[in-house]
């Protein structure tokens, strides 16, 4: 439980150095000294499940000193009529499957 704890107050701190009401203060790389990179993605299994895959790097002293993943599965969102354009300039509606937008709260 304290490595739980260890990682989720380092991630705050990170989130925190990436605000996103000023683009100045948006990190442009990680600062390998001590931080944690976090990577959010989505993966359609099929029509009625997404899997949710959370990839950790830990950065110590400017090495990676452990890399894993946690993946949990959840409802899919469904299939939604998308409108785009081809290579032609012709804009055409087809049907997509919906991505989960993610919205990071830190305490």
């Amino acid at each position: 439980m304290k490595p739980l704890l260890s990682i989720t107050l380092l991630l705050w701190l990170f989130l925190c150095a990436c605000n996103d009401h000023d683009n100045n203060d948006q990190a442009k790389e990680v600062d390998k000294k001590g931080a944690i990179e976090v990577t959010l993605s989505t993966n359609h299994i099929d029509s009625l499940k997404d899997q949710i895959t959370t990839h950790y790097i830990v950065w110590l002293r400017g090495s990676k000193i452990k890399e894993f993943d946690v993946k949990d599965t959840v409802q899919s969102l469904g299939v939604a009529n998308v409108e785009g354009e081809d290579d032609a300039g012709d804009t055409k509606t087809v049907k997509a499957q919906q991505d989960y937008d993610f919205f990071v709260t830190v305490k």
